[in-house]
């Protein structure tokens, strides 16, 4: 009788020690626990402004004219100098406000999902933010990538992507600092994505909402 009390409790002892485990492999709590941020856009960009600050208004110089000098003894109604036209250059002050350069919303794969994604650039740092509207199913190990493509279905993996880390939270406006590979023509996809199970949560199809800068520079060359 002893023995089989034993095992029972050994029993009920593995049961919750598995239970234990599992709790904390799949994180069900996730799916019904918020985790909010209450980032602002300027929250991204407060190095660059403070560095910018002193620089609101345009700088221009001008060159004056080569002063000219007649040496002793010589009529000065015998030389003649032509002076050249003095030369102004003008320095553009750096941008102080961010431009949406690209823009889309979220849609929930499997899982619920909501809210705006938007790429912002500002002096040419670029910085992906999560509108306040967001609002995206929680999970275990959300993290967050930009993709040259939504194509992740035809294979096993996402190919090429930049990682930007783990998601900050699952509702309320967030940035997350783009690095210098970001392309915005190239990388035009947002995925929620959960590392523990490789499943996507949520994704955004970023569109073009502004001329970028390699375009622009691309512009005036043809022009």
């Amino acid at each position: 009788m002893d023995l089989v009390k034993r095992y029972k409790w050994l029993i009920i002892a593995v049961a919750g020690l598995a239970a234990v485990v599992a709790f904390l492999a799949f994180r069900p709590d996730k799916l019904f626990v918020d985790d909010v941020v209450d980032e602002s856009l300027s929250d991204a960009f407060s190095v660059s402004a403070a560095e910018t600050s002193g620089a609101d208004t345009p700088t221009t110089t001008t060159t004056p004219p080569p002063t000219t000098t007649t040496a002793s003894g010589t009529d000065p109604a015998d030389t003649t100098t032509t002076a050249p036209a003095p030369t102004t250059t003008t320095t553009e002050a750096p941008a102080t406000e961010p431009t949406a350069v690209a823009t889309g919303d979220f849609y929930g794969i499997d899982h619920s999902a909501e809210g705006t994604a938007t790429v912002y650039e500002l002096n040419g740092d670029y910085v992906l933010r999560f509108e306040d509207d967001t609002d995206i199913q929680n999970g275990p190990d959300l993290f967050v990538y930009l993709l040259p493509t939504d194509d992740y279905e035809k294979g096993d993996s996402l190919g090429e992507f930049i990682d930007l880390g783990k998601i900050k939270g699952n509702v309320g406006g967030q940035n997350y600092e783009l690095p210098d590979s970001y392309d915005p023509e190239v990388h035009q996809f947002v995925m929620v994505w959960c590392l523990r199970f490789h499943v996507p949560f949520a994704a955004a199809a970023l569109s073009l909402t502004a001329p970028t800068e390699q375009a622009s520079r691309d512009e005036r060359l043809v022009a």
